[in-house]
């Protein structure tokens, strides 16, 4: 079983980053309770927010979806990786995993750094894995062909 997972470099930036993001969003949904001196520029500042109308609803919502996705993103830091077993390959992100057996493939091909695994049936849907993701797609391209056709080659041009 060989699993292949994001680089650790990138690992730490979507994390650094993430949390930075959360850091400012949220402090920006604090400001209405801050205390502020009078007769300073904060304070006229702190005057005018939060804003009237629909346009405080717009920014709070709009605040709260970026946190969201950035704890999406955090999740998705320590969820994504692709598992090559002996009898099949499990792609498991954030939002799903799907599994794939051997006997299900019928090749692969590698378009723009996505790497597409498709089905012999209908019922199931191919495999669609982002190579820049991922530590050692050589690797994982090589046990590929091993086991499988590369469609690449069977394309006319």
């Amino acid at each position: 079983m060989k699993v292949y997972s994001m680089p650790e470099r990138l690992k730490v930036f979507i994390l650094l980053f993430s949390i930075l993001l959360i850091l400012t969003f949220g402090s920006l949904l604090i400001i209405p309770f801050m205390p502020v001196a009078a007769h300073s520029f904060a304070f006229r500042v702190h005057s005018l927010w939060p804003p009237k109308g629909i346009s405080f609803y717009l920014i709070l919502l709009f605040l709260l979806s970026m946190i969201i996705i950035c704890i999406v993103s955090l999740c998705a830091v320590f969820r994504r990786k692709v598992v090559f077993t002996n009898d099949a390959i499990i792609d498991s992100n954030v939002f799903s995993t799907k599994k794939l057996n051997f006997n299900e493939i019928r090749g692969f091909a590698v378009e723009y750094f996505t790497l597409y695994i498709e089905t012999n049936s209908q019922s199931k849907k191919r495999l669609k894995i982002n190579l820049i993701s991922l530590n050692n797609t050589d690797n994982l391209l090589q046990d590929l062909e091993t086991r499988f056709v590369n469609l690449d080659y069977l394309k006319p041009e």
